[in-house]
C-alpha cells in the first residue's frame, strides 16, 4: 500500500513537472496580458450599464431660492385715465421652493413640492405665502406594473452574461493560442535536438569518409556526397534554431516578459508527458452560452417593441393647497395639503400614433433580429457538435499514429545501423547509407509533429468546452 502511494505521489510530481512551464505562462498571460484586461474590462462596462439603468429610477431632492425686485413701469386702462396710463409699483419677493420626486419601478412618478414667498408691496404690510402639491402619474398601457422596465431591465442583465461569455471565450482563444505557439515551441526545441543529432552522425560519417578516400579505400565522390549530407544537415539544424527562437519571441510578446527556451520542456524530454482528453460537453462552449444569452436579449427587445405599439395611456392625479396672510404661520398652517383652499384634478391623457411609426419599424427590426439569432444558435449547436467529433477522431488517429511511428524508429534506427555495418564492409553503397539516415531523421521529426499536433488538439477541446483556463491552470 505505501509502495502504492509513493508511486503516485512519484507520478504526480512528474506530471506538475511537465506542465509546469506551460501553466506558469498561462498564468502570466492571464496577469499581464493587455488583451485579457480589455476583455474584463467589457463585462466591468456592461454591468455599469445595467447599474445606470436601475438608478434612472431614483429619488430626486430639488431646492431653489431666488430673489425679485420689480421697479418696471406697467400699463393698464384703468391706469389710462390716470398718468397716461403708465405705473410703478415696487415689489419685492423672496422664494423658496423645495420638493422631492420618485420615478418607481412599476411605471409611476409620484413628487411633493413645498414653496415659501415673502412679498412686499410698497405702502402695504409684507404678506407670507405657503404652496404645497402632491402629484401622481401612472402608465396605464406601455409601463403597466413596470412590464416596459422589467423587460428593459432583464435585457441588460442577458447582455451581461452575453458579454462574460464572449469575454471568456476571447480572453480563452488567446490563450490557446499561447498554446500553440508553446508547442511549436517544443517542437521546434526537439527538431534543434534531432538535427544536431543528425548533424552530428553526418559530420562523423564525413571525417571516416574523408580518411577512406585519402587511403584509397572509397571514392572521391563518396566524400563529395558525405559533405553535402552533413552541409544539408547544419542548415536544418539552423532552420530550427531560427523557428525556434521565432516561437520564443512571440511567447514573450504574449505574456510580457523575457521568455527562454529554458521556459519550454522539449517534446523529446523525459519531463515531457502525454495530456489526457478533458472532461467536459459541447454545450458549454463560452460562444454557444453568448449566442444563448444574447436570444434572451433579443426575445426581450420584440417584447418591448410590442408594447411600444400600444397607445400611450397616463392617469395623472395632483392635490394642491396654498395660502396667503400677513402671519407666516397661519399661512403654514393652512397652506398645507389638506387645508382650506384646496385644488383636487384627475386626468387620463392618452396618445396614439396612426399609420407608418419609428415603433413599427422597431418591432420589424427586433423580429428580424430574433430570427437571426436563433438560426445562428442551431447552426453553432451542430458545429460546435461535429467540431467535438472531429478532434476526438483525430486524437485517436494522431494515437494510433505515435504507436506506429514509435516502431518506425526503432526500425529505421536499426536499418542506420546495419547500414553503416554493410558500408563499412563495403557491401552498401553511400547512397543507401544517407538514405536510412534520412528515414530515420524523417521518422523522428514525423514523431514529434504527431506529439505537437495531438496536444494542440487536446487543448482545442478544452477550448471547445469552455474550460481551457481551468485546464491549463489547476490550483
Amino acid at each position: 500500500m505505501k509502495l502504492k502511494v509513493l508511486f503516485s505521489f512519484i507520478l504526480f510530481l512528474s506530471l506538475q513537472n511537465a506542465f509546469a512551464n506551460l501553466q506558469s505562462l498561462a498564468k502570466d498571460f492571464l496577469l499581464n496580458n493587455s488583451e485579457v484586461k480589455v476583455a474584463e474590462s467589457r463585462v466591468e462596462l456592461a454591468n455599469l450599464n445595467l447599474k445606470s439603468f436601475e438608478f434612472s429610477r431614483n429619488t430626486s431632492f430639488n431646492f431653489e431660492s431666488n430673489r425679485n425686485e420689480n421697479k418696471l413701469e406697467s400699463f393698464s386702462a384703468f391706469a389710462a385715465q390716470f398718468a397716461g396710463g403708465a405705473f410703478r409699483l415696487p415689489i419685492e419677493s423672496n422664494s423658496y421652493s423645495l420638493g422631492i420626486s420618485r420615478a418607481f419601478s412599476w411605471g409611476g412618478n409620484a413628487s411633493i413640492a413645498n414653496q415659501y414667498q415673502e412679498i412686499t408691496a410698497q405702502g402695504a404690510r409684507k404678506i407670507y405665502g405657503f404652496t404645497q402639491r402632491f402629484s401622481y402619474s401612472q402608465n396605464l398601457s406601455r409601463d403597466f406594473f413596470g412590464r416596459n422596465f422589467s423587460l428593459e431591465k432583464d435585457a441588460l442583465s442577458f447582455n451581461i452574461e452575453s458579454t462574460k461569455a464572449r469575454s471568456e471565450n476571447e480572453v480563452q482563444g488567446q490563450l490557446f493560442n499561447l498554446v500553440q505557439t508553446y508547442y511549436n515551441a517544443a517542437l521546434q526545441k526537439a527538431l534543434v535536438k534531432l538535427q544536431s543529432e543528425a548533424k552530428s552522425r553526418a559530420g562523423r560519417r564525413l571525417n571516416l569518409i574523408k580518411k577512406r578516400v585519402k587511403d584509397g579505400l572509397r571514392e572521391k565522390v563518396d566524400f563529395i556526397q558525405a559533405e553535402i549530407s552533413f552541409y544539408r544537415s547544419e542548415e536544418s539544424v539552423k532552420t530550427a534554431q531560427q523557428n525556434l527562437a521565432a516561437a520564443i519571441e512571440g511567447l514573450s510578446t504574449s505574456v510580457h516578459r523575457k521568455v527562454t527556451d529554458e521556459d519550454v520542456v522539449s517534446l523529446i524530454s523525459e519531463k515531457f508527458k502525454l495530456r489526457d482528453k478533458p472532461l467536459g460537453e459541447a454545450n458549454k462552449n463560452h460562444n454557444l452560452k453568448a449566442l444563448s444569452e444574447q436570444l434572451k436579449v433579443a426575445k426581450a427587445d420584440l417584447k418591448r417593441a410590442k408594447l411600444n405599439l400600444l397607445p400611450d395611456i397616463t392617469l395623472d392625479l395632483a392635490a394642491n393647497n396654498n395660502n396667503f396672510d400677513p402671519e407666516a404661520g397661519d399661512a403654514f398652517s393652512d397652506g398645507r395639503l389638506g387645508g382650506p383652499n384646496r385644488e383636487f384634478s384627475v386626468g387620463l391623457n392618452l396618445s396614439w400614433a396612426l399609420g407608418g411609426t419609428p415603433q413599427a419599424v422597431e418591432e420589424t427590426r427586433a423580429l428580424v433580429n430574433l430570427k437571426t439569432n436563433e438560426i445562428q444558435l442551431e447552426k453553432l449547436g451542430k458545429n460546435v457538435l461535429q467540431t467535438e467529433k472531429s478532434i476526438k477522431n483525430q486524437i485517436s488517429l494522431l494515437d494510433t499514429n505515435l504507436d506506429s511511428s514509435k516502431k518506425r524508429m526503432t526500425l529505421a534506427g536499426a536499418a542506420l545501423k546495419e547500414y553503416n555495418r554493410l558500408y563499412a564492409r563495403g557491401r552498401a553503397d553511400l547512397d543507401q547509407l544517407i538514405r536510412a539516415e534520412e528515414t530515420l531523421i524523417n521518422t523522428e521529426i514525423n514523431h514529434v509533429q504527431y506529439l505537437s499536433q495531438r496536444e494542440i488538439l487536446v487543448h482545442s477541446l478544452a477550448f471547445l468546452y469552455g474550460n481551457l483556463r481551468q485546464f491549463l491552470v489547476r490550483k
